[in-house]
């Protein structure tokens, strides 16, 4: 994750997913806030680790984003393979090799029926997401829906692989069509070095190289921070790595069908804390 001289110390370091875990139903709870809130009142510096680029991250926490985010603290993004400083600025970025980029689309190529779009982070956190339809007629649909936050657009295979190489990319998503109902699974490619990951209705496309646990341990040297003054919590299979640090607390969110599910992936499920709503989490906060 490269080599660097610690730039500050801080004491305790909260690190949360967004979606499942700090947000349900679209909605971060009051519950959430107030615990949030007090665990900084104790000590802790609060963060966020997720899927989404920066954009979506802050349109997610809406007006809790500098709740959520402490004013020092960097964010996890794009399943680990990116990390800003809460104004956006990139620190570090695990950029897709050209052969894996040609992967992906020749692997959405391969299976167009049971993809519905594609999308991906531009380099500019600031940019809006990229969203590609191969159909036309879908075109229209899916700018009505997601044109407030992003770029929907439509061309060939070809045309698309020119796009993607065009510019350094860590993340791309595959939407699923609404038949597709995997869950919490995590593949590896043998073509290419790239874990895929679906969860939400969505294949995510990742080098195997970059997640958020890596993305935690940077963290943790960037800031001199010990192990043991960590607290992580998420709710998904793309949370696994991170949930398996040895950190001070370690808490999964989420109903016993996902409990069971992910706790499957975890290395010492014994030393996890489960909770089953991101409510329940807000509840836990406030105790600690």
């Amino acid at each position: 994750m490269g080599q660097f001289v610690p730039m500050q110390k801080i004491n305790k370091l909260a690190i949360f997913d967004i979606d499942g875990t700090l947000r349900i139903d679209g909605v971060v709870p009051e519950n959430v806030v107030v615990g949030l809130k007090h665990i900084q009142q104790i000590g802790y510096n609060t963060t966020v680790s997720t899927g989404r680029g920066y954009i979506r991250a802050k349109e997610a926490l809406g007006e809790n984003f500098n709740v959520a985010i402490s004013s020092d603290a960097l964010i996890i993004l794009e399943h680990g393979t990116k990390i800003t400083d809460r104004d956006g600025k990139i620190l570090f970025a695990n950029y897709f090799q050209q052969n894996e980029i040609e992967h992906i689309v020749d692997f959405t190529k391969a299976n167009e029926e049971i993809v519905k779009l594609l999308w991906f982070n531009p380099p500019d956190v600031s940019k809006k997401v990229q969203v590609w339809v191969l159909d036309p007629k879908h075109l229209p649909e899916e700018v009505a829906k997601r044109g407030h936050y992003a770029d929907v657009f439509t061309c060939s295979y070809d045309q698309l692989k020119e796009r993607l190489l065009a510019q350094p990319l860590s993340n791309a998503t595959a939407k699923l069509k609404e038949y597709i109902k995997v869950n919490n699974l995590k593949l590896h490619f043998t073509r290419s070095e790239i874990n895929t990951l679906f969860q939400d209705g969505n294949m995510e496309f990742v080098r195997n190289i970059a997640n958020k646990a890596e993305a935690v341990n940077y963290i943790e040297k960037y800031f001199n921070i010990q192990t043991e003054d960590i607290l992580i919590a998420g709710n998904a299979i793309n949370d696994v790595e991170m949930l398996n640090l040895e950190a001070g607390k370690r808490i999964l969110v989420g109903n016993s069908e996902t409990l069971k599910t992910v706790l499957g992936y975890i290395s010492k499920p014994e030393k996890t804390i489960t909770v089953g709503d991101p409510e329940e989490l807000g509840l836990y906060l406030q105790k600690m």
